[in-house]
């Protein structure tokens, strides 16, 4: 492999069922620029339900994404990849003080909270805070079998593991600028110092997975699995109006929840959907409400992945639940100029009407729409970002 001689800073990929993102950032004083960017539309097969189906190529795709990045060039072999935010496992806990040692303490509490024996898992935790009576514990953890899977392709692929990290840490790191986030190097790996007081539901909406991250006080406090995800979407829109997988898919980012276009079908059809996912927000709430009540109410929700650029999501969110909503800023902590990756990030899509059924007053020939993916990269951003703040240490 031939790198060249730049940055030294650990890759950040990104690793899902459907696709590889990657990221190299490089710091120069105090500024963080990114060296290179890169991005790889996977089979579906190779990867299911996080689970690595076909290793060999998963890796060949590995290999492709850091030769032949969109942008720049890599410079390391040494990699921050995320775990599957299905198969992982994230909460922060109380524990009593007691005159036994806390690691002791934390392997019991762990089984409490974890659905999975202490011999199949690989666990991680740290102090986020000590009171006289106890402490406040984040504890992560990961199935072994899925852990190796990992580390084991890695290897293969002549990578670096330099850290494999639960993704709702990464997708902090990345999108909440104000939280200084200074990581020790754990699977775990988030500690902060700061006095910012806000607190936050992160919901990112992937092809085949959703979560809803509360994070408060420096620290991820629970996260919730959500009913939505890119891939149904597109399929119950193909189904209702019996078009293209690709028609659908484009239907849903070009008209999504806007009930001015295609005179509201698709906002129609996603209705349900819509219905299930504001419930599963308001349980959400309600948990972190009555667990969590000492921190004070949600600031703000903010939108990432895939699924955040929606039509009209934001706006729907935001009345339901009279917060702040907005899409996240996946470049929140770079110092990169506002639009110089917008050709990168920013695609077009157009719709042909036709004879479908979303050409109902037959006048409009055809839908089209511009399109920023910035936060498709958030858990990119945030595994680089882990290797620069360390550094910082």
């Amino acid at each position: 492999m031939i790198l060249n001689n730049n940055s030294t800073s650990p890759i950040g990929l990104d690793i899902s069922d459907l696709s590889l993102k990657l990221v190299q950032l490089d710091k120069r004083r105090d500024k963080i620029k990114i060296q290179a960017l890169g991005k790889f539309n996977l089979a579906k097969g190779i990867i299911v339900n996080g689970e690595i189906k076909n290793k060999v190529e998963l890796i060949k795709a590995i290999k492709k994404i850091i030769s032949n990045p969109v942008y720049g060039k890599i410079s390391s072999e040494e990699v921050v990849a995320c775990l599957p935010e299905s198969k992982t496992f994230i909460k922060l806990i109380e524990v009593q003080k007691s005159p036994n040692a806390l690691a002791d303490i934390i392997g019991q509490e762990i089984e409490k909270h974890v659905p999975m024996s202490l011999n199949e898992i690989y666990y991680d935790w740290q102090v986020s805070e000590e009171l006289a009576d106890k402490y406040f514990v984040l504890i992560g953890a990961a199935p072994k079998n899925i852990v190796n899977q990992y580390t084991e392709m890695l290897d293969e692929a002549k990578l670096s593991p330099v850290a494999l990290e639960i993704e709702p840490i990464s997708i902090c790191r990345c999108l909440l600028k104000e939280e200084t986030l200074n990581l020790k190097p754990t699977m775990i790996g988030n500690k902060a110092k700061t006095n910012a007081n806000l607190n936050y539901g992160i919901i990112d909406i992937g092809a085949n997975h959703t979560c809803m991250i509360f994070y408060s006080g420096n620290t991820v406090l629970f996260t919730v699995s959500m009913p939505i995800s890119g891939e149904e979407i597109t399929a119950k829109i193909s189904q209702t109006l019996n078009l293209t997988e690709e028609q659908a898919e484009k239907a849903k980012i070009i008209c999504g929840l806007d009930e001015n276009k295609a005179n509201g079908v698709i906002k129609d059809i996603l209705a349900d959907t819509l219905k299930d996912l504001t419930e599963k927000i308001k349980e959400a709430m309600s948990f972190y409400e009555n667990y969590f009540h000492q921190r004070g109410p949600l600031n703000k929700i903010l939108l990432c992945g895939g699924g955040a650029n929606i039509p009209n999501l934001e706006k729907i969110i935001s009345k339901e639940f009279s917060l702040e909503v907005k899409l996240a800023d996946a470049l929140a902590n770079l110092s990169e100029a506002k639009n110089k990756f917008d050709e990168i990030f920013t695609e077009k899509h157009t719709l042909n009407l036709g004879s479908t059924k979303l050409n109902s007053d037959g006048k409009q020939k055809n839908l089209s729409i511009k399109q920023n993916y910035t936060t498709t990269f958030t858990t990119a951003f945030g595994l680089a970002l882990r290797g620069i703040f360390i550094d910082e240490l």
